[in-house]
């Protein structure tokens, strides 16, 4: 990036996290924007993408982005954390996910622990919640089709496995939750098993587009979310029975779709996959090549298989040559999702290299200082990480080259 640029991107994350750390300020923002809002609106709570937790992640790197302030911006961090675990109290850790569950609370505490030796002992205790969590509960497993969330990235299996897999020297009832979700996901790696029928579409609306059912083709809520997540536990070592070729038939599935890449791909009423009328998904994280390429990225790293890998830098740079600009800009489904995707493609992508500027240029062209939180998603002044101002700033401040991408892994990115 340009200097000039950098100094933009790095001034308006500091702005926007300064927002971000006065709470009537956030409260106020919130409660005009669920008035204005046409779907509920969430805050709050101890989850990851919806409350504190994930201001404290964007707080604790901006501690590391500003040292001179460093000391200001990690108090910020245990405030948040402090906050955030509070709000366990009121509204209970009831499922493992990352979202709103235990692992998105643990990430957040992970990543302060990191300069933060005192948080070690709420973090063990997190992480035995958690195992505990996914070894007793009910499996989702099922012949007779899947709901995303039970094995998602956001909520369900795929990012949960991310998180427990960063856990150093993992306690053995750990390391079984991490047998258990492995195990999981690899049974759900076969194209025959992982449909979503209609009975369990998280919204009606979308009987309409596929009225017979679909395969979920997005990392948000897809199957990229179990390639990638079964790729990194690969990387860190967890070698179960049939994991590589769980990868293996995922990534081939993904490669083959002649369509780079759709949102879902739709069931005929016999059961089996219309190819014959796919659309494009959304230049996104959560929907579309880029959050796709990543997945392939990571799988091809476990599979050593430069044609995937190929594949996979081909897709994300045909993406980011066709962008010109996006309505929204939320980690989620925006121009600043793509930011840390382009962190990970850096070493095997010049063209992912060379589009950060201009990505956040666009990204900063949405900013507004008169905005509550400087930046509006989908019309609304939204504090979160995934789809608000907190994912924003970070992704701006990954743009500077002034914090590394570890943060990603709530994406399922590295």
């Amino acid at each position: 990036m340009h200097p000039a640029l950098a100094e933009r991107a790095r001034d308006t994350a500091r702005l926007m996290l300064t927002r971000l750390a006065d709470p009537v300020a956030v409260a106020d923002a919130v409660a005009a924007s669920r008035q204005r809002a046409t779907h509920p609106f969430g805050w709050g709570g101890p989850g990851l993408f919806t409350g504190p937790a994930g201001s404290a992640v964007a707080f604790q790197a901006a501690h590391r982005a500003f040292p001179a302030e460093a000391a200001h911006w990690r108090g910020l961090a245990h405030q948040h954390l402090v906050a955030a675990a509070q709000a366990s109290f009121s509204a209970p850790l009831s499922h493992p996910g990352l979202s709103a569950g235990t692992a998105g609370l643990a990430f957040a505490f992970a990543d302060s622990l990191r300069e933060e030796p005192r948080y070690g002992g709420t973090l063990d205790k997190l992480d035995v919640q958690l195992a505990e969590q996914v070894v007793d509960s009910p499996s989702w497993r099922s012949d007779d089709g899947v709901r995303d969330s039970d094995y998602d990235a956001i909520s369900g299996a795929a990012g949960t496995l991310g998180y427990l897999i960063t856990v150093t020297d993992p306690q053995p009832l750990v390391r079984q939750a991490i047998d258990v979700l492995i195990d999981d996901l690899v049974w759900l790696c076969e194209p025959e098993r992982w449909f979503i029928p209609p009975r369990l579409f998280p919204l009606e609306s979308y009987s309409d587009r596929y009225p017979h059912g679909y395969v979920n083709t997005g990392l948000a809520h897809g199957i990229p979310g179990p390639l990638s997540a079964l790729s990194l536990a690969h990387q860190a070592g967890y070698h179960r029975g049939g994991i590589v070729e769980a990868i293996r038939r995922t990534a081939d599935y993904l490669v083959d779709l002649p369509c780079k890449w759709p949102a879902g791909v739709p069931l005929t009423e016999s059961g089996t996959e219309d190819r014959d009328h796919l659309e494009p998904g959304r230049l996104a994280w959560c929907y579309g090549a880029p959050g796709v390429a990543s997945a392939l990225l990571n799988a091809s790293v476990s599979l050593r298989d430069n044609t995937v890998r190929a594949v996979a830098v081909d897709g994300f740079e045909s993406a980011l040559r066709s962008f010109d600009g996006l309505p929204e800009v939320p980690l989620c489904h925006g121009a600043a999702g793509l930011i840390p995707i382009c962190a990970v493609f850096s070493e095997h992508s010049a063209v992912a290299r060379d589009s950060v500027g201009e990505l956040a240029e666009h990204v900063l062209s949405h900013c507004d200082e008169d905005a509550p939180l400087i930046v509006r998603g989908d019309g609304m002044d939204d504090p979160s990480l995934l789809t608000g101002s907190a994912g924003v700033a970070l992704a701006l401040l990954t743009a500077t080259g002034d914090i590394d991408k570890r943060w990603t892994r709530a994406l399922l990115l590295a």
